[in-house]
């Protein structure tokens, strides 16, 4: 696996474990150090790969980087959204060798998300163009989640208007996590985790949650040991076993 091609052949260890995250450290960062900062538009092409190569769970990733590109897109331009990226000025300005989307409120920015038609229709567009050359994908697809959808919705039953009003606590949810492996054990997933969980507390989250594998290419081990805690676990239409953990948000 790897996040980027310039990088492919890149040390097994980073020079340093420090992590910057003032504007003027992400501006100007010292030669070696990485740096942490907000995530933008350039660098969808980079975390919209690793997101491909490094987390292939679920639908989003078969489709391709181009969508995944699209779908990461949705959180900067959402007021609900967050996007880190560490850099390694070393290799090459704007190097991505990890990242972290996820949202402040989870509720709000969905509920953001389906109600823009625009978004919507150009995630359907570009969704059923990767479908167009990916044949196995879209038979993969139908088989796995159109039935169910279609049956799930043909016997949903209408909720009362008082339970579809009931205000829920602002959850925060980390979405995709994920570092290069020849980053790694340097801290950068560790800080990333912490920057969001900082950003969210500020924001009003709750608490914060996240779904991952508990396969060998999931991650449950390293947020056990960041403290967060195991809920309950369900299987997806892709037959992987994915575990919800949660963590209320500490002032630092």
């Amino acid at each position: 696996m790897r996040l980027l091609s310039r990088i492919k052949n890149s040390p097994s260890t980073s020079t340093t474990a420090s992590l910057p995250t003032s504007d003027s450290a992400a501006t100007n960062p010292t030669p070696g150090q990485l740096v942490l900062r907000l995530m933008t538009e350039e660098d969808l092409p980079a975390t919209s790969r690793a997101h491909v190569s490094l987390l292939p769970f679920g639908m989003f990733p078969s489709l391709g980087a181009r969508f995944v590109r699209r779908w990461q897109r949705t959180f900067l331009d959402s007021r609900h959204g967050v996007g880190y990226v560490v850099i390694d000025p070393a290799v090459a300005p704007g190097a991505v060798v990890g990242f972290l989307l996820g949202t402040s409120d989870q509720t709000a920015h969905a509920t953001a998300l389906t109600a823009d038609r625009r978004t919507m229709a150009s995630l359907a567009g570009t969704g059923c163009a990767a479908l167009c050359v990916r044949p196995r994908v879209a038979a993969r697809l139908l088989r796995s989640r159109f039935r169910p959808w279609t049956r799930r919705l043909l016997h949903r039953p209408v909720e009362p208007a008082a339970a579809r009003s009931f205000t829920s606590p602002q959850v925060a949810v980390i979405t995709a996590l994920a570092v290069h492996p020849g980053w790694r054990k340097n801290g950068i997933g560790e800080r990333l985790v912490a920057h969001f969980l900082e950003h969210v507390r500020t924001a009003g989250a709750r608490w914060a949650e996240l779904q991952t594998s508990v396969g060998p290419l999931g991650a449950a081990g390293f947020y056990e040991r960041l403290g967060w805690r195991a809920r309950s676990q369900r299987l997806t239409p892709d037959g992987d076993v994915l575990r919800t953990y949660y963590c209320i948000p500490q002032s630092s």
